[in-house]
């Protein structure tokens, strides 16, 4: 039961660290624009994969359609990358405008035989093919196709800033002296501090249970007048998609963890299913975060959790002198930085989920330090 408790003291530990390393990724991704950068990225892989000129990305770019999905729309064009995501039914619309040049659709087939890039051309007229012509079809067929790419560029991008939280990780482990084999010395020889860290593990658990099962719609008020004035039935409000999740407080990110699978169901017609929106990341929220949000979440993380578990872990540099120690404890400290890097690299979602499973299994047993 004791191993129990020290691997719940460590998984908080990296729990908290990855935390702080998400948040980091958040920052960096608004700065450099990265899921923007990924998205020009893909575009450039279904509209000139063959072109070395990219005739059809540039024509793409300077859509209106495309330009009012920028950030700097209106100021500094240039400086802009481009919009951090973009729908199916959107893409589709701008491709059959930079294609048809203002023509009858009645033309596409010979405005699909001059494209400049040799693959588009032929994608879209094996789609054209599978429709059998109708142009309803070949519509959808357009957006599928987009789906699916987007589908990969959403696991480019998630390979992609993994390898970042890598880096960042590793950072993080050397700043605080964050050694996970120099941890487990620590929590398994110090059954004070060891408590003080599962008891912390355990309300940050139950802490975020309790947020879970609270109410996510608050009940409207009571009309002044609740005469009602016609015999039809009224629709029930919606859920507010601007409310934010109140998981981490007034300055945490709606559903940090991932944990949500709240998805909003698509409008749909009789005749044509909406094509699923584009999401980088793979999570609920693909948009990019304000970057004061994010710096007031990492400040926060730094003065509150982190600050909590530094105390009683001594984390840091301070009294520890590389000089004293011997090439074991060298290799040893090295390898759990390497740990430590590895682990942050998986995310929070992922510790999160292991801490709350190890309490609840803790919580049903005897404490060690009761028996």
């Amino acid at each position: 039961m004791q191993i129990l408790t020290i691997v719940i003291g460590i998984i908080f530990v990296l729990l908290l660290l990855s935390l702080l390393a998400t948040t980091m990724m958040e920052l960096l991704s608004s700065i450099f624009s990265l899921r923007s950068r990924n998205l020009v990225k893909a575009l450039r892989n279904m509209l000139a994969s063959s072109d070395p000129n990219e005739v059809l990305v540039d024509e793409f770019q300077r859509n209106s359609l495309y330009r009012h999905l920028t950030q700097q729309y209106g100021r500094s064009r240039s400086s802009s990358v481009g919009p951090s995501y973009m729908n199916a039914e959107t893409f589709q619309s701008i491709l059959f405008d930079v294609i048809l040049k203002g023509d009858d659709m009645n033309n596409l087939e010979a405005r699909l035989d001059a494209l400049p890039d040799e693959d588009l051309r032929n994608v879209l007229k094996q789609l054209l093919r599978e429709s059998g012509g109708q142009l309803d079809l070949f519509r959808l067929e357009v957006q599928n196709w987009y789906n699916s790419v987007m589908d990969r560029a959403a696991g480019w991008y998630k390979r992609y800033t993994q390898k970042i939280l890598l880096l960042m990780g590793l950072g993080i482990a050397v700043t605080f002296n964050a050694d996970t084999l120099s941890l487990y010395d620590r929590l398994s020889k110090d059954p004070e501090t060891l408590e003080l860290l599962t008891s912390a593990a355990e309300r940050y658990v139950n802490t975020r249970e309790r947020v879970d099962q609270l109410p996510q719609q608050v009940p409207a008020p009571a009309p002044i007048n609740p005469t009602p004035t016609t015999t039809e039935p009224v629709a029930p409000n919606s859920t507010d998609p601007n409310s934010a999740d109140p998981s981490f407080g007034d300055r945490a990110p709606a559903d940090p963890f991932g944990t949500s699978k709240t998805v909003q169901p698509p409008i749909t017609t009789g005749e044509e299913p909406a094509p699923a929106t584009y999401l980088y990341s793979g999570e609920e929220s693909a948009s990019d975060k304000d970057f004061k949000t994010s710096l007031e979440e990492l400040k926060g993380l730094l003065d509150n959790e982190i600050a909590e578990i530094r105390r009683p872990l001594g984390l840091g540099w301070e009294g520890v002198d590389l000089r004293e120690l011997e090439l074991v404890d060298l290799l040893s400290k090295f390898f759990g930085y390497i740990l430590t890097a590895l682990a942050v690299s998986l995310g929070a979602p992922f510790w999160f989920d292991l801490l709350k499973k190890l309490v609840n299994i803790r919580s049903s047993g005897a404490r060690p330090y009761e028996e």
